[in-house]
């Protein structure tokens, strides 16, 4: 019977081992920055849902403060706008960290007026 020497495999089995292990490692990793990522964006859209909601009810109040009781485009702009300054004021590392801009702003809070519009009536 003849003996085979393995341990001149040994150096490659470990290399490849190794890699395997790296890999895997690699990938664990992956997945849990990206669950962690998705964690904390949605809570950043928490914050930045109730920023909105404040910033509509903010600039609501300051219309009506004014005097402005209908919702004209004109007064409808003005109220977006203050919302939106309000909103960048009070949470701009949330609006930072999500990647939104004026735009992305203007437009949900118009939804969230037109939400608001559409329950009262």
């Amino acid at each position: 019977m003849h003996d085979i020497d393995f341990g001149a495999l040994l150096p490659l089995v470990n290399e490849l081992l190794l890699a395997t292990l790296t890999a895997l490692g690699s990938l664990a990793v992956a997945k849990v920055c990206g669950w962690l990522k998705a964690k904390r964006d949605g809570e950043l859209g928490v914050i930045l849902d109730k920023a909105l909601a404040m910033g509509i009810a903010f600039a609501s109040a300051r219309l009506t403060a004014l005097g402005g009781k209908r919702m004209t485009v004109e007064t409808k702009s003005e109220l977006v706008a203050d919302a939106a300054n309000y909103v960048l004021v009070q949470v701009p590392d949330a609006v930072k960290a999500l990647g939104l801009s004026g735009e992305h702003l203007t437009r949900m809070i118009e939804a969230r007026l037109q939400a608001r519009a559409d329950a009262a009536s």
